[in-house]
């Protein structure tokens, strides 16, 4: 009976231990303070949805991956074939030349494939033109960041971006009103809980990721130690 019980307290503090981070949304949902904010902004921004189109440095190159297990993505996509958007005449446009003959956009669409392992795909109207590529190297999301690394990519001008100034510390004007709006409107982002048949969605809502980015900043984006 001793050894029955025993068995079943180290189960029970495997899955307390494994659903730690799991748990950050609710957590947040329970106390919404700037740090339980930031901790559910990193479970999103680590989640395979978000992770896999940042990718990760494999054998020494940019790449995106795929699945929950963010394996390699085929095709040898990389940054290297990647398409670059410019923000002009009010609508976002590839990069010139950026168009190679195999980038995200020839399988990735402005809407979700209808069957599992179809390519997904996202667009919407509160940003024309904008369309599915890799973010730039700097933003990419390895396995295992600590929130406290993420934070502080975060808040660094020279790693949050390459479409436009996003902030910093020094400038929390400027870095909310730009990833409020990133988060808010981007269709990549909001894709992510609307990522098609087959796959897992993001923590939580949409609508609360954007309004944990809104508190954490509001808090004055402090980073877990």
């Amino acid at each position: 009976m001793n050894r029955l019980l025993m068995l079943l307290l180290v189960a029970v503090g495997a899955l307390i231990g494994n659903g730690a981070t799991a748990d950050a949304y609710q957590v947040f949902k329970n106390e919404a303070s700037p740090e339980n904010a930031f901790r559910y902004l990193h479970q999103v921004a680590t989640h395979p949805r978000c992770a896999n189109c940042h990718g990760q440095e494999i054998d020494g190159v940019h790449r995106p991956t795929v699945g929950d297990d963010r394996r390699r993505h085929p095709m040898n996509i990389s940054a290297a074939n990647n398409l670059q958007l410019m923000f002009a005449n009010f609508q976002f446009q590839p990069v010139p030349k950026s168009d190679k003959p195999v980038n995200c956009r020839s399988c990735h669409q402005t809407k979700n494939g209808s069957a599992p392992g179809m390519p997904p795909g996202a667009a919407n109207n509160l940003m024309p033109g904008f369309v599915w590529h890799m973010p730039p190297a700097t933003m990419v999301v390895p396995v295992g960041i600590e929130p406290h690394e993420l934070c502080e990519n975060w808040l660094n001008p020279a790693k949050n971006s390459f479409l436009a100034f996003r902030g910093s510390r020094n400038d929390m004007k400027t870095f909310k009103k730009e990833f409020v709006h990133h988060v808010h409107d981007d269709p990549l982002i909001r894709w992510a809980w609307q990522p098609g048949p087959g796959r897992s969605s993001a923590p939580g809502t949409h609508k609360d990721f954007v309004m944990a980015m809104k508190i954490w900043i509001q808090g004055g984006a402090p980073c877990p130690d």
